[in-house]
């Protein structure tokens, strides 16, 4: 039912991957997932993959901060021998890699509230992408209407950093093997009221099924392959059952929950592709597809 589906949108569909390096020297890696909107190389995603980024900003200010106090306290006397030690888990080196070597995501805007990021690939090359997506009717998305989505929720991408080039290496990810989709329906509409600023209505379409860790930012689409929403959180609903079990011959209780995927709903998404003047397509109400300026 989804193999045309999900052919299509494993072609705008890419990996992103954050890395981070820390105080203490650890290296962490992140993967989401990101949609290649139109042949200018706008992309959208989840606004959260950009948290390491916005702490990454805030930490690399309270390390000019302990290093200027650090300076001061030399040059006074009487001031405390010992220096202030910066905490270990500050992000001191950050980088994104957004499904190609050598590009790097421009004018970006990111909405947390809404959990939405949309920025522009560069450089950019139309071939890299065959098919492009097409926005759903809002109209469309209703309760019951299948859907699938897609990401790459099992990339196990472990980066290093090298001291000498002062850059992280990543190995070399097998994209059309890793994509990996998962089917449900939609089951409710979930709206969490506006924005602060009364811009953008934090719509949401919830899923029969989870999305997984690394479809973040991955297309929720139908049969036909028209986006309906993007994936961005997963819900645990709670059941009311309370078995019990035993484990190493002890007794515990185990709550259950029913785990439902919440993605942005299209008509969301079209309000800040708007307001942001990206071109997209989208169904049309009578002649098939029509582009947006």
């Amino acid at each position: 039912m989804f193999a045309e589906a999900c052919r299509k949108a494993a072609e705008f569909t890419r990996p992103v991957v954050v890395s981070t390096r820390h105080q203490n020297g650890e290296v962490k890696t992140e993967c989401g997932s990101f949609i290649v909107l139109n042949r200018e190389g706008w992309v959208l995603t989840a606004g959260h993959m950009y948290d390491s980024f916005v702490k990454y900003q805030s930490d690399s200010n309270k390390l000019k901060e302990i290093q200027a106090l650090n300076e001061s306290r030399l040059s006074r006397p009487g001031s405390p021998s010992s220096e202030v030690k910066p905490d270990p888990s500050y992000i001191v080196k950050h980088s994104f890699w957004w499904g190609w070597d050598g590009v790097k995501l421009n004018n970006v805007f990111v909405n947390r509230q809404v959990d939405i990021a949309v920025g522009r690939l560069e450089p950019f090359d139309p071939s890299w992408i065959k098919t492009y997506p097409v926005l759903r009717d809002p109209d469309g998305v209703v309760p019951g209407t299948s859907v699938c989505r897609t990401g790459y929720p099992f990339l196990n991408i472990s980066s290093t950093y090298d001291e000498k080039l002062e850059a992280f290496r990543i190995p070399k990810i097998p994209i059309r093997e890793s994509v990996f989709p998962n089917d449900g329906m939609v089951t409710r509409i979930v709206s969490r009221g506006m924005t602060n600023d009364n811009k953008f209505e934090r719509l949401y379409v919830e899923t029969s099924t989870p999305g997984l860790r690394g479809q973040s930012g991955g297309p929720v689409f139908d049969t036909e392959g028209r986006l309906c929403a993007m994936q961005v959180q997963t819900v645990h609903m709670p059941l009311g059952f309370h078995p019990t079990v035993e484990y190493d011959g002890k007794s515990v209780v185990e709550n259950q929950f029913l785990n439902v995927g919440l993605g942005v709903h299209v008509r969301t998404i079209r309000a800040v592709l708007d307001d942001r003047s990206v071109r997209y397509d989208c169904e049309g109400d009578e002649t098939g597809f029509r582009i947006i300026d």
